[in-house]
């Protein structure tokens, strides 16, 4: 160690951070693994090394602020043996490996990734390809956060369990578990659980003695001939024997490599134990087996110790069961009544099978049955969310919550004895439907009422159809529901369908049962309670939602009458959605809030205003329609936290979050649960709403110098920063066409020089009329510079190609390029046999003559 010599470099030179026992200092110019490493002997220094999770996550932080780059690290594969060690020849004792790597094949040299995958490792080519690099001086003992020690060391002198096989240089014991049945075969998660029972786990490797005694072991087992048995036997976790004429008949597939396998595979398994270690050898005895208590046609087991929802349904699945689920009264009481003996009398809440799924937000019972009971308590369950929810049971009352699902909890497991048998469907009607009804397959449909004033309540909806011989609709099947979905696109309300009930049951009318299910997400909730002690009642609706995610689903009402869905208003983004006395337009582009108020009044309207809790309420399911947060038009008065309306309306209705506003200088939007928000100005959010104003256009928040021509060459001129713009896409255009158009206007055809610019140019092409899929571009090669300029020979610094970018064969003068209208992206493509629409563009004040 040169301590003197190391604390003197830094002492002197610039650019060094100090975590203890360390200086670092990162590389900025992109090299080769060599040329990093030399560059960092130049500095008294080496590559850095990586021991344990701290330095980890302050070697993360250096790098924080760079994305799509690389730096080399002292990890290495130089010699191509297919094991990485540290320059230094330590051994590797911490990996933080990125998905898919190192990888199976040999040699390479490890570098951090940033952006997405910030600090983790990914193996490289060492001459070819360039990265920047870091480099570590050290400089003494380390001061760093005591580590949590490591297992203890089995002993090689402890004996293996019977049946169980060692090496007396090994301080772990094996056993091969294999059948030829099928049945007897178990997936990665059985398998390793299969190990966790007996005290084991799966087999990991961690030196070529101990592959090499597995390899003897499957040989003594097996065989070492008879290649054409033993070509397609695999182990968990991947031990194959795919070449039986090598030397070593068994062996890992790549050296020290994994096979990687689909994780559902039904494979056989090899356990590893710590020599000394006893077995717990599973409860197989009659006694064990009636821990499942039988109740109808399924068995149930509860487990007492505490485990995350995922992990409890993990361990359901290794005795081929399900986190419960449950379909009746009955079944809930029997629930009940055991969950009370194991809770001792206390409060206890236990998983069950029920969550939301993390794709749309809807409720499902692991076992993919259909949710036809439900037993919510009050208040619950919660709104849906960003956040997964799972729900548990609580032993005393009977009732349900919600609750994350990282919680741990003890838990109920389900297995059924039976299948149910699925029901052959009814024969098709003999003859049609009468006049004004719809056949689909063996049914006759009819939606009834088209007025709001037609509104009536459920058991009226059902004396109506009794008038006219049918009944409210069943949907029996997922058929049936795209059916009545498509038959939705013209109507504006919400409709009741025959599913009612009358507790907790539900079930069609005519006491059918409910085999298929459509629920929204976060339903069914429940009925509200009853006034004057009244049995509470469900009656379920079919959604005609403004959301995609919402329509055709299904929701329950506790209310007699069927109210108006508070979605009125379609939020389709770009359309005018009139509401109450207010037009309001969505936007859904990434935005910050200056750019959403200036494509606002670029559209003659203004970010929007909330002056009542009917205009809140629209604005809620428009956030909730859309799935993002809009900004809206309340800003801080010059860096304070008193906020006001762009709109200068007085501040009388607010629907703050509590807490909010706490941001000083900040910007409100709505969030997807109605609630408003405070944020940073600058935050990209994904939408916003503006209020679209009838009279003359609102005064400007922010004001540019010069104005727009009026009704120069039959174009009316959109002002949008510095520039203004003339929008033709009801016309069809060639592309030199395009270019005189623009010219007798006094413009160019459209240049586009940032992203805000590229976002107002999308919105306003996506609500053009016009049958144009695009509009050209003003941009052409330049041979002699080899690069892409516009019409007034400036390069083209920003862009947003279309995947799958610009090839080489695209930049040449016979390209033109044109922005698609529906996704905002550039094209390439032919000048000739083309046609666009065009935007002309012209700064501002060049009409003013």
């Amino acid at each position: 160690m040169r301590t003197e010599f190391l604390f003197g470099s830094i002492s002197e030179g610039r650019g060094w951070t100090w975590h203890s026992p360390s200086c670092y200092w990162l590389g900025e110019d992109p090299v080769t693994y060599s040329e990093a490493r030399r560059l960092c002997t130049d500095h008294g220094s080496q590559l850095v090394t990586i021991t344990n999770r701290f330095e980890q996550a302050f070697v993360s932080s250096l790098i924080y602020n760079w994305d799509g780059e690389y730096f080399w690290t002292a990890l290495q594969d130089l010699n191509f043996t297919g094991s990485f060690r540290w320059l230094s020849g330590d051994e590797v004792m911490y990996t933080h490996w990125n998905r898919d790597q190192p990888g199976y094949s040999r040699g390479g040299c490890v570098a951090l990734a940033t952006g997405s995958a910030m600090g983790l490792w990914e193996v490289k080519n060492c001459t070819s390809f360039r990265a920047r690099y870091i480099c570590r001086q050290s400089l003494g003992t380390p001061v760093t956060p005591e580590l949590p020690g490591p297992d203890p060391t089995p002993s090689l002198t402890g004996a293996c369990p019977q049946g169980w096989g060692s090496d007396p240089k090994l301080r772990h014991c094996y056993k091969v578990f294999s059948s030829e049945r099928l049945q007897d075969k178990k997936t990665w998660v059985q398998a390793q659980g299969a190990c966790q029972e007996l005290g084991a786990q799966l087999l990991s490797l961690a030196s070529y003695e101990e592959e090499h005694f597995v390899a003897n072991m499957l040989n003594k087992i097996f065989g070492e001939s008879e290649p054409e048995i033993h070509e397609q036997h695999w182990f968990w976790i991947g031990l194959n024997r795919r070449d039986p004429g090598a030397g070593q008949s068994w062996r890992w597939s790549d050296g020290l490599g994994w096979v990687a396998m689909q994780c559902e595979t039904q494979l056989d398994w090899i356990c590893k134990i710590p020599r000394g270690t006893d077995v717990r050898e599973p409860d197989v005895s009659p006694q064990g087996r009636r821990e499942w208590l039988r109740f109808q046609e399924a068995e149930y087991k509860f487990f007492e110790h505490h485990s995350t929802w995922a992990q409890a349904q993990r361990i359901c699945t290794w005795f081929q069961a399900e986190l419960v689920s449950v379909h009746s009264q009955a079944e809930l009481d029997f629930l009940g009544h055991n969950l009370q003996k194991f809770s001792r009398g206390q409060e206890q809440h236990w998983w069950t099978g029920l969550h939301t799924s993390e794709s749309d937000g809807r409720f499902r019972w692991t076992d993919g049955s259909v949710i036809n009971f439900i037993s919510w308590a009050p208040g619950k369950p919660r709104p849906i969310g960003k956040d997964k929810k799972c729900v548990y049971m609580m032993a005393s009352r009977e009732d349900w919550g919600d609750q994350r699902c990282m919680t741990a909890l003890p838990y109920i497991c389900k297995r059924r004895n039976s299948t149910r048998e699925q029901q052959p469907p009814d024969p098709p009607p003999t003859g049609g439907c009468p006049s004004g009804w719809s056949q689909f397959l063996n049914k006759c449909f009819r939606i009834q009422g088209q007025d709001p004033q037609d509104r009536v309540k459920w058991s009226e909806a059902q004396f109506s159809c009794e008038q006219q011989e049918a009944q409210l609709v069943t949907i029996a099947n997922p058929l049936e529901q795209a059916f009545i979905t498509a038959s939705l696109h013209n109507v504006t309300f919400d409709l009741w369908i025959g599913l009612h009930a009358s507790q907790r049951d539900f079930q069609w009318v005519e006491q059918e049962p409910l085999q298929y299910a459509n629920w929204a997400p976060g339903e069914p909730s429940g009925p509200s309670p009853a006034p004057s002690g009244n049995i509470p009642t469900s009656c379920a609706v079919v959604l005609r939602s403004p959301s995609t995610h919402f329509t055709g689903r299904w929701d329950d009402r506790s209310y007699p009458s069927l109210s108006p869905s508070p979605a009125a208003s379609p939020p389709a983004p770009g359309a005018e959605l009139s509401y109450l006395n207010g037009t309001f337009r969505l936007l859904q582009k990434p935005l910050r809030w200056h750019d959403a108020l200036l494509l606002c009044e670029s559209r003659n309207a203004s970010l929007a205003h909330v002056l009542d809790p009917y205009t809140q309420a629209f604005l809620t399911q428009a956030a909730r329609g859309l799935r993002t947060p809009l900004w809206i038009g309340l800003a801080s008065e010059e860096g304070s936290r008193r906020y006001s309306w762009v709109s200068e309306e007085p501040l009388s209705y607010v629907s703050w979050q509590d807490g909010e506003p706490q941001l000083p200088g900040g910007c409100a939007y709505v969030d997807t649960d109605g609630a408003w928000r405070t944020t940073s100005c600058d935050t990209k959010l994904q939408g916003a709403v503006c209020g679209v104003h009838g009279g003359p256009p609102p005064p400007r928040r922010i004001s540019y110098h010069g104005s727009c021509p009026q009704g120069l060459a039959d174009s009316a001129w959109i002002p949008f920063r510095e520039h203004c713009y003339s929008f033709h896409m009801e016309l069809l255009l060639g592309h030199k066409e395009a270019l005189q158009r623009c010219q007798r206007a006094g413009g160019a055809v459209l240049s586009i020089l940032d992203e805000m610019e590229n976002v107002f140019v999308w919105e306003h092409l996506q609500s053009s009329e016009g049958q144009s899929r695009g509009a050209w571009l003003g941009m052409n090669f330049n041979p002699k510079g080899g690069t892409l300029v516009w019409q007034d020979n400036t390069a083209v610094n920003y862009s947003n190609w279309g995947p799958p970018g610009l090839g080489p064969s695209m930049l040449s003068h016979n390209s033109c390029y044109w922005i698609q209208s529906s996704s905002g992206l550039w094209r390439p493509g032919a000048c000739t046999n083309i046609t666009m629409g065009v935007v002309c563009k012209l700064p501002r004040g060049a009409g003013d003559i």
